[in-house]
């Protein structure tokens, strides 16, 4: 009977544990500051991503050509 008993009980307390680290994880994920990073994090790669684009777009000649008639 000791030997049924034991699981369960090691089962039922590995349940509760994930579960209130699961709860707390979550409250944390969604929390005001966690969401407010997430948006700075995301306008910041997407700023990058058109300024890679604008670069990749402008040939490296017509950048020398445009520094020389400044000239």
């Amino acid at each position: 009977m000791l030997e049924t008993l034991i699981p369960l009980v090691v089962n039922k307390s590995v349940e509760l544990v994930v579960g209130i680290l699961l709860e707390k994880f979550c409250k944390w994920l969604l929390s005001d500051a966690n969401i407010k990073n997430a948006n700075n994090f995301l306008k910041m790669q997407i700023l990058v991503l058109y300024l890679d684009w604008v670069l990749r777009k402008t040939s490296l000649n017509s950048l020398s050509e445009e520094s020389e008639e400044k000239d």
